[in-house]
C-alpha cells in the first residue's frame, strides 16, 4: 500500500513547461503513478501533501520539490488531504478513509466505517473536535474518529444525494446539498439545527467573522448570521456559480460554469469586479493571498489579480491541459497542477 521513495523522485525544472511573465518554476513535480492531480494541496510545515487519480499520496518538500513519501492507495484520491496536528486524511472513490503518519507515511489507520455498497466518497472531508466529516453517495453525511477512524454518528440527507464536503466551525458542521438543501448540523451529535437553501445544488459553505456564505449552480451567493441562522443577503451572479465563496479581508470571490470570477463584498453581497477567464467552468477555488486573487482555469491557466481591481498581475501556464483541483499558496509559493505540479514564487 504505502511505498517510500528516495529523497529526489522526476523533479524537473521545466520552464517551457509553465511561465509567468518570464519566470521559471521553483520545481516542478510529476507524480511516478502517472495520475492527475485530484483534490487539492495541504501544508504541515515544510512538507507538501497532495493525492492523484490513481490512488497516490505525496509528500514533498514545499520549497524544491523533493519526494518525502509516496503512498500508494486503491482507488483515486477525492478531495484535498486534511492535516491535524502529525496525521493526514483523506478519502478514496471506493469509501476507503486513511490516516497516514505525516513524517513518514506509516498508515496509521484505515477503514471503510459502513458497509462498502454505493460506498463513493466524490469530494474528501473535514476535520474538527477530534472528527472528521464527509459525504458519500448514500445520501448520508458521516463523523468518525480521527484517532482510529471508528464511525461516530451519520446524518441522512436527501435523496438527491450529497455531492460536496461539508465545512466545519466551532462545533457546527455546514452542509450543502445537491437538492439545495443547506443545513447547519451539530457536530457532538449528528442532529440538524437549523438551515436554509437555494434553488440548485450547493458547493462547500465558508465559515467568518460568525457568518456561513454559501454559494450554489442556481448562480446565487448567500450570507447567513449562524446565531440564529439569520439571512443577511443573497447575491444574484448570473452564471451558475461552481466554487466555494473564498472569504478574505471583507471580500468574496466565487467562480463560474462559464469562466468568470466575481468578487462580491462581504457586507452587503454587491459585486465588485468580474473577470472572465475565457477558458470555460472554474472548477476549483480561487485564493486570497497578499493582495491577489489567484484564479484556476479550464483553459489551464492560473491568473493572478489585483484584490481590489481585477486587473490582471501575472498568468501562470501548465500548457498541458485544464486546472480541476485546488491551488495553494503557502509562504509565498503558488502551487497548482494536474498531471505535473508546479511551484511559483
Amino acid at each position: 500500500m504505502k511505498r517510500l521513495l528516495s529523497a529526489l523522485l522526476l523533479v524537473v525544472v521545466l520552464a517551457a513547461s509553465a511561465s509567468a511573465a518570464g519566470r521559471a518554476p521553483v520545481f516542478t513535480f510529476k507524480p511516478e503513478d502517472g495520475g492527475a492531480l485530484t483534490g487539492g494541496f495541504a501544508v504541515s510545515g515544510n512538507t507538501l501533501l497532495f493525492g492523484t487519480e490513481t490512488g497516490g499520496m505525496y509528500s514533498l518538500n514545499k520549497r524544491n520539490g523533493s519526494l518525502n513519501w509516496s503512498y500508494r492507495g486503491t482507488n483515486s484520491i477525492t478531495g484535498a488531504p486534511v492535516v491535524a496536528g502529525d496525521k493526514v486524511f483523506f478519502t478514496q472513490g471506493d469509501g476507503t478513509v486513511t490516516c497516514l503518519n505525516v513524517s513518514n507515511g506509516s498508515t496509521v489507520w484505515e477503514t471503510v466505517p459502513y458497509e462498502r455498497e454505493n460506498s463513493m466518497i466524490d469530494s474528501g472531508l473535514t476535520a474538527g473536535n477530534g472528527m472528521l466529516f464527509f459525504a458519500r453517495s448514500d445520501y448520508k453525511l458521516y463523523a468518525v474518529s480521527q484517532k482510529d477512524g471508528r464511525n461516530l454518528w451519520t446524518y441522512s440527507g436527501s435523496s438527491q444525494g450529497l455531492r460536496t464536503a461539508p465545512a466545519y466551525s466551532d462545533g457546527l458542521v455546514f452542509l450543502g446539498e445537491y437538492d439545495g438543501i443547506f443545513s447547519i448540523i451539530d457536530a457532538k451529535t449528528g442532529k440538524r439545527l437549523n438551515g436554509g437553501g437555494a434553488g440548485g445544488a450547493i458547493n462547500t459553505p465558508s465559515v467568518s467573522n460568525g457568518n456561513v456564505y454559501f454559494s450554489s449552480w442556481d448562480g446565487s451567493v448567500n450570507a447567513v448570521k449562524i446565531k440564529g441562522t439569520e439571512p443577511l443577503w443573497n447575491a444574484k451572479i448570473g452564471d451558475p456559480v461552481t466554487t466555494s465563496p473564498v472569504v478574505s479581508n471583507g471580500m468574496i470571490v466565487v467562480g463560474t460554469g462559464r469562466g468568470l470570477a466575481v468578487a462580491l463584498n462581504a457586507k452587503d453581497g454587491s459585486i465588485i469586479w468580474r473577470f472572465n477567464t475565457e477558458g470555460g467552468e472554474i472548477a476549483a477555488d480561487p485564493v486570497i493571498s497578499n493582495g491577489i486573487v489567484y484564479v484556476p482555469s479550464g483553459d489551464g491557466r492560473v491568473y493572478a489579480l489585483d484584490a481590489s481591481t481585477g486587473r490582471t498581475r501575472y498568468i501562470y501556464s501548465t500548457e498541458n491541459g485544464g486546472i480541476a483541483a485546488g491551488i495553494l499558496v503557502s509562504d509565498g509559493i503558488l502551487y497548482f497542477g494536474n498531471d505535473v505540479i508546479y511551484a511559483y514564487n
